[in-house]
């Protein structure tokens, strides 16, 4: 038989437990903006009138807006085969074709040969914000570097990288939830020593 005691000994374990986890899961997504409130603008903490904050205004009209890089490498089908001057243009006309695409910022690069002359490069840049359109943007600006003859387009840079980083990372929240519920259990469970006694 039960008894207040004993039932607080579980009860108060459990209730703290589902406390906890309540609360990590509800305003743990909250944590991370905590950088949209957040400021680190120096000029914010002094006054307009001072020379500091004066030279901060003015460098604002030099600082280029920032943009995420994503960089298409064609090689040449035919390993070892060097690119043609054909296949540079037709490189360059597919990065020129991406201007006015959604989510690609001005101008890109045109298409460079390596060295060796094995390989092109291409940079075109994109917007920063993207978020969960960037999987798609990448998707037209690969579709438009494999439109080069006779060439096998693979993309790198910032972008690239930040897209799969997100692929990779996805769905980790759930799996972190997992995992700290999974060690709490086996906390209680060398605690007290039983397999039921935590659930009872």
């Amino acid at each position: 038989m039960f008894t207040p005691a004993r039932s607080a000994r579980w009860l108060i374990p459990v209730v703290l437990l589902i406390a906890w986890l309540g609360i990590g899961g509800g305003l743990g997504p909250y944590a991370g903006k905590l950088g949209e409130v957040a400021t680190n603008d120096q000029a914010a903490f002094l006054p307009q009138n001072a020379e500091s904050t004066q030279v901060i205004d003015a460098q604002k009209a030099f600082q280029q807006n920032e943009t995420l890089p994503a960089i298409l490498v064609w090689t040449s089908k035919e390993e070892g085969t060097p690119v043609s001057e054909a296949q540079r243009e037709a490189a360059t006309g597919a990065l020129a074709s991406l201007a006015g695409t959604e989510g690609v910022v001005g101008g890109a690069s045109p298409a460079l040969p390596s060295e060796d002359g094995l390989a092109l490069q291409g940079i075109v840049q994109l917007s920063p914000g993207l978020g969960d359109e960037l999987p798609t943007v990448l998707e037209e600006v690969e579709k438009a570097g494999a439109a080069v003859p006779d060439t096998t387009v693979q993309l790198a840079g910032p972008a690239a990288s930040q897209a799969d980083l997100s692929d990779a990372f996805a769905g980790i929240d759930g799996l972190l939830l997992g995992v700290a519920l999974i060690t709490v259990l086996v906390i209680l469970l060398l605690v007290y020593r039983s397999v039921l006694l935590p659930f009872l």
